[in-house]
């Protein structure tokens, strides 16, 4: 038996111009013996060194292991999560050593220390003042989703073939859609190891008030290269779609149960995390595609891709 199903979904602060085109698929394979298989594409993947990413653990404050190690200078702080094999996190705050910034006074909880250090992966913290490094960090083109001022990212040091990648950015400007909290850099503690588009994305889903349970499975790699290619495909060819999707699902080879994939694309000239927010927002407005973001999944994939027409195509593949 096959069930495909897609539904297209506008929303009311769209013009009438160009409507946006979400869309869910769900194709299931019963086998002989009565297994349910899905298969998806591979094309764009994440770093191969990677392992699946197991759901993330429930936070034991007395599990944890103390204060994460802070260096305030940018070029110890990177010496040292790559010694240490860490993930670096960097605050630019407007004003060196304020005790009054909100980021930094955030990271300096014991709570939250004690959560990012009982994470599974080893952290290094680093505060630096726009006045100071913060200004020049910002400017750089690796660093245009912080929107040129204070905010927060985070280096990899920790993962294999992601070793020296920006993999987070919360800028503390608001945007469009996304508005920074600081109780947003906790989710930092627990995303999963992936590329800057593959984790703003899962936290953009993490981030929805209705507190959606798609992301609270196993991070897949194959699901996530799945979705990369997916997204890449759509924006290479700038439009929104389950292309191939019959195809594509034949390639996930040995997945129990059933599988879906859901996509959205944004507004023109967003930048990542408005994006992110903006796509999750849309699937909020169809019952089929929120249905299974918000629905707990066993394996997850998500990411999202900007075309050459300024829109960002965004992709998740789930399987049951």
């Amino acid at each position: 038996m096959t069930i495909h199903a897609t539904t297209h979904a506008t929303t009311s602060h769209k013009s009438p111009e160009r409507k946006r085109r979400d869309c869910v698929s769900v194709l299931l394979f019963v086998m002989a013996i009565g297994t349910l298989v899905i298969t998806a594409a591979v094309q764009a993947a994440p770093p191969a060194a990677l392992v699946a990413t197991p759901a993330p653990p429930a936070f034991d404050r007395e599990a944890a292991g103390g204060a994460v190690p802070r260096l305030d200078d940018y070029g110890a702080a990177t010496a040292a999560a790559r010694q240490s094999q860490s993930m670096l996190l960097v605050s630019v705050e407007p004003i060196s050593g304020n005790p009054a910034d909100t980021a930094g006074q955030h990271l300096e909880r014991p709570d939250v220390q004690q959560r990012f250090a009982a994470s599974g992966t080893p952290w290094v913290f680093c505060r630096i003042g726009m006045q100071d490094a913060g200004a020049g960090l910002v400017g750089d083109p690796g660093l245009v989703e912080m929107r040129r001022g204070p905010g927060l990212f985070v280096v990899d040091y920790a993962h294999g073939e992601l070793t020296g990648r920006i993999v987070s950015i919360l800028p503390r400007t608001p945007g469009k859609y996304y508005r920074f909290s600081p109780s947003h850099i906790d989710e930092l503690a627990s995303l999963p190891a992936g590329t800057l588009t593959q984790r703003s994305l899962i936290l953009a889903v993490r981030l929805h008030p209705e507190n959606p349970q798609s992301t609270q499975g196993t991070c897949d790699p194959q699901l996530c290269r799945e979705a990369a290619a997916h997204s890449g495909h759509q924006a290479s060819i700038r439009r929104q779609g389950h292309h191939n999707w019959q195809t594509r699902s034949q390639r996930i080879a040995g997945g129990g149960g059933g599988a879906s994939e859901v996509c959205a694309e944004s507004w023109e000239n967003q930048d990542l995390l408005d994006s992110c927010v903006d796509c999750v927002a849309s699937w909020r407005q169809s019952s089929g595609h929120w249905n299974a973001v918000r629905s707990p999944q066993a394996a997850y994939g998500y990411d999202i891709r900007r075309g050459s027409n300024g829109i960002w195509y965004a992709t998740g593949i789930f399987r049951k």
